[in-house]
């Protein structure tokens, strides 16, 4: 018998399929559910004889969008629109095609998934036809519990070095936030992993420089998968001050790896990993740092934090859960019962 074809569309570059986790999970749990998957990730890579289109983000997957809705063929579209995110990345301060773009997708395509509840709560604002939310999947065995008695002397983020993720990810302030403290801590390092090649590399190096941490701050660059494994087992504590997340896939890998973890209270962090982190107002360099201090010397309260956080994502969020709610999602738009 022949496999329902399902066209997986993402655009960008062949090897992100292998190396974000959100797409080789959802291609992973297709397949295991019996799919024959088509991999897309430019316009001459869709193809025009697939059973459905499972299509990443609302305004790149335009074009998958349209070959589906010609050829009667039913398309799911994912993606978080960040309604209430104030930063530059948010809804509000996309170009004016893009949020046209993304009414088109809500409004045009036969399912809106999204990846958390305040996301859900946008699309429906936006008009999503027939919206959806299913959390993203973390693969416990994959990211491996360390407890604190086994971690390393220091901090860590992981970002892209756009301009636009400094500016989300508050990593100014971070770096703010560390020059109050590092005296305090002189035996702990930063580590900052980011590709240098984005735009605001060197920017972020300029504001290292000016803060006098050159020697107190560690950039690797772009690093292989098994080199964050290790790094996400091994830091002390796992630092991200967002101005929102519609998700927060590496808060959630460090929860999964037992790191005690210092975010926000912005978007959909809190409802991912409340009662497993400490928040602070990522606006506030003084906050974090007095974030950051009060960790580290609260042993009981790391070790409190690792081994919550750990709990929370194999309740909450393992890959099983998600691909049910994807086999519910599929069995009702091929009218399997």
């Amino acid at each position: 018998m022949k496999k329902t074809k399902i066209c997986f569309h993402a655009r960008g570059i062949k090897d992100n399929f292998k190396l974000i986790d959100f797409y080789s999970n959802d291609i992973k749990i297709l397949e295991e559910l019996g799919y024959d998957v088509h991999l897309s990730w430019k316009t001459s890579t869709i193809s025009f004889n697939c059973d459905a289109y499972y299509i990443w983000w609302w305004s790149s997957g335009i074009i998958p969008l349209l070959i589906a809705k010609l050829r009667r063929k039913p398309a799911i579209m994912i993606g978080n629109i960040h309604l209430q995110d104030q930063s530059i990345q948010g809804y509000y301060s996309r170009p004016f095609y893009i949020r046209f773009f993304i009414k088109f997708s809500l409004k045009f395509s036969d399912v809106q998934l999204t990846t958390s509840k305040i996301e859900l709560e946008g699309i429906i604002k936006l008009g999503a036809k027939k919206p959806h939310f299913i959390y993203h999947a973390i693969d416990v065995n994959k990211y491996e519990f360390s407890p604190v008695e086994n971690r390393k002397n220091f901090l860590l983020c992981v970002s892209r070095f756009f301009m636009f993720n400094i500016k989300r990810k508050k990593l100014i302030e971070l770096l703010f936030a560390f020059s109050k403290i590092h005296t305090q801590i002189p035996d702990y390092q930063l580590v900052l992993v980011g590709n240098k090649d984005d735009d605001g590399f060197e920017y972020l190096m300029s504001e290292i420089k000016k803060l006098n941490l050159t020697d107190k701050v560690i950039l690797p660059g772009f690093i292989s998968e098994i080199e964050k494994l290790e790094l996400y087992k091994k830091c002390c504590l796992y630092l991200q001050p967002t101005e929102y997340e519609g998700f927060g896939m590496a808060i959630a890998e460090n929860m999964a790896s037992g790191s005690p973890i210092i975010t926000s209270k912005k978007g959909a962090v809190e409802e991912i990993a409340d009662g497993c982190v400490m928040f602070v107002d990522p606006n506030n360099p003084e906050e974090i740092a007095n974030g950051i201090i009060s960790l580290i010397y609260d042993v009981q309260l790391r070790k409190q934090f690792s081994e919550k956080g750990r709990l929370r994502i194999i309740k909450s969020f393992q890959i099983e859960n998600r691909k049910l709610a994807i086999k519910e999602l599929f069995d009702s738009l091929f009218n399997v019962k």
